[in-house]
């Protein structure tokens, strides 16, 4: 399997997805556990809060850009996060020592606008959390990047 790193810029402790369960065309699914070192785990709560969820998704849906690069023979490109539709959650916190497993589906691909429908399961598969959302792949991302900066 492919990995990971070859897919997201992210680098530990932003990179929450660990690795990459299955990609094909229809749908990328990742893994990823929930330890005291995650970047949002939260002792209070005794884990990561659901809300964090939604970057899961992000770089899941990441996994699936950059495969269909590859799948296209195009080199991988970042991609940004522009919108969240809908976002349920059926658990405030994804508890400690918890696995879980991302899936994205393209529901809409426009050019570089990919709209996706996603998932998350604890390992018993137990519904977290479902959404829907949309991703940008600029064809120049630093000429996006800086086209974003405020003057």
């Amino acid at each position: 399997m492919t990995d990971i790193s070859e897919y997201l810029p992210h680098q530990p402790p932003m990179r929450m997805v660990e690795r990459i369960i299955s990609d094909s065309p229809e749908q990328t699914v990742t893994e990823a556990h929930v330890a005291e070192d995650h970047v949002f785990f939260d002792p209070a709560l005794g884990g990561v809060p659901s809300w964090a969820g939604l970057e899961y998704l992000a770089q899941t849906a990441a996994v699936w850009l950059g495969a269909d690069c590859r799948r296209h023979n195009r080199p991988v490109e970042p991609a940004f996060l522009v919108s969240s539709r809908h976002y349920s959650a059926e658990t405030p916190v994804f508890g400690l020592a918890e696995t879980l497993r991302t899936a994205v589906r393209p529901d809409l691909i426009d050019g570089p606008l990919v709209a996706f429908s996603g998932t998350i399961h604890n390992g018993r598969g137990d519904l977290l959390v479902e959404a829907t959302f949309a991703a940008f792949q600029p064809e120049d991302p630093v000429a996006y990047l800086q086209a974003s900066e405020p003057n």
